[in-house]
């Protein structure tokens, strides 16, 4: 089960922050250690006591950093401008399974019929999807004994001296994890995982036309259907649970009050579920490399020149909120001293997990016309044994952010191919030669065949 991070404030200065150190150090901290009055000579004074005993500076930095560094870090746990779409922190492991169940198949009532099938099972289209932990980054941070000495010596000194802790690893990690939700999208675009809609390209004068494009869109998502979500599933999205994502170059042109008429929403209600995004296309190349430079398995692939070009010309992304399945699987703090190098260490661990839904409702706004241009299946050829099997698969062309998925079918009743291609030829199959073919499920004019030769049938 997943959880939410609690929001806490911390609002304490320094003075605050030493004497709330003291109160839950040990018996001998607080004997060489006094309260701290509020003034800047007490503080120097503590820092000098401080300074002369390694022991004393350890359980001060320690106690800093677990208890005060914690809290602030727990106060920008939403600091991620995307971050309602995340799904809080796993506490147990690193799999979570998402189950969706179809809507029942209709039957006509025909009491001879039920003669002899009414205890005929029915078994439920149930469909899973498997989100796995796939993102494990830690990030450092050193502090000197110059360092913490120079905490010492003016009133906001402690603070700042958290801000040198936190800061440097937290920020990195929250830029971080905004990039790689940006980049994920991308690729969920680019690769037709989002149901494309024209809009006219973006223009002052065609602003209002977009907008009215996103409330049909919107007012279609709450009925069941199975159009706009990417396995295909009936499903609908209340206005409550949509989600707009919008470029700060049309969320800058066009009315919000307009756009939050289309959600049947309020402006103050609307502006909770209207999310920016500086562009589609803005994703940092050269920190993203640096982040997955020694992770292979992850999968990065830059963008292309053509690829930024394309999702520039999109202006906004309309998502159910269960759309995104982000959720913290770890996120650990560590600190240790270096007696040679005398400074401190601090890690800060950072483990995720990233993926989409493929039953929830999502919605792209692309100017130009989507298209399936060919599918090819591969192998084309084969020969397959009776009572073997062969996995196929789908190369789709599309233009304008077209949906690359497929429906599979084979022309027999003794065999049969699963919607991921799996072709199970039956032991029984009496056919030489089967076909099976990959339709389009955005375009079914667009098939693509292969020819499956079957000896001894």
């Amino acid at each position: 089960m997943a959880i939410e991070p609690k929001n806490v404030d911390l609002t304490a200065n320094s003075v605050e922050i030493l004497n709330q150190i003291r109160e839950g150090s040990s018996a001998a901290y607080q004997r060489a250690i006094p309260k701290a009055a509020g003034n800047t000579e007490s503080i120097r004074k503590i820092g000098g006591i401080m300074m002369n005993y390694t022991p004393l500076q350890n359980e001060f930095l320690s106690a800093l950093y677990n208890r005060i560094g914690r809290v602030i870090i727990s106060s920008k746990m939403y600091w991620n401008p995307w971050s309602p779409f995340k799904k809080g922190l796993m506490e147990l492991g690193e799999t979570v399974e998402e189950v969706f169940v179809n809507i029942a198949k209709a039957h006509t009532f025909n009491p001879q019929v039920a003669e002899t099938k009414w205890m005929e099972r029915q078994i439920p289209d149930v469909k899973a999807a498997f989100h796995t932990m796939n993102y494990q980054k830690f990030y450092k941070a050193t502090i000197s004994n110059d360092q913490l000495r120079q905490a010492f010596l003016s009133w906001q000194g402690i603070t700042d001296l958290i801000a040198k802790i936190v800061d440097s690893m937290y920020t990195a990690h929250n830029l971080d994890e905004f990039m790689v939700m940006k980049y994920m999208l991308a690729r969920n675009i680019l690769n037709g995982q989002l149901y494309p809609w024209t809009v006219p390209a973006i223009t002052k004068e065609s602003a209002s036309d977009i907008v009215t494009e996103i409330k049909a869109i919107s007012n279609e998502l709450v009925y069941d259907k199975p159009t706009y979500n990417l396995n295909g599933v009936y499903t609908h999205s209340p206005k409550n649970d949509q989600y707009i994502i919008t470029t700060a170059r049309f969320d800058a042109i066009m009315d919000v009050n307009v756009l939050a008429s289309a959600f049947n929403m309020e402006k103050v209600e609307f502006m909770g579920h209207r999310v920016q995004i500086d562009g589609f296309d803005q994703i940092d190349d050269v920190r993203m490399a640096e982040l997955f430079a020694d992770d292979p398995a992850a999968g990065y692939v830059p963008l292309t020149k053509d690829e930024k070009a394309a999702l520039k010309a999109v202006p906004a992304v309309l998502i159910d909120r269960d759309y995104f399945m982000i959720f913290d699987n770890l996120y650990k703090f560590t600190e240790d001293y270096n007696g040679e190098g005398l400074y401190w260490q601090y890690w800060y661990h950072a483990w995720k997990t990233f993926s989409s839904s493929p039953f929830a409702n999502a919605v792209i706004f692309v100017p130009g016309t989507p298209a399936v241009n060919s599918i090819t299946l591969s192998p084309a050829t084969a020969t397959v044994n009776k009572d073997n099997m062969l996995q196929l698969n789908a190369v789709v062309e599309t233009t304008g952010f077209a949906p690359k998925t497929v429906i599979w079918s084979v022309n027999s009743e003794l065999s049969t191919i699963s919607q991921n291609g799996l072709l199970s030829v039956g032991a029984g199959e009496t056919a030489t030669s089967l076909t099976v073919t990959a339709t389009s499920t955005f375009d079914e004019t667009k098939t693509g065949t292969a020819t499956i030769t079957v000896p001894n049938a």
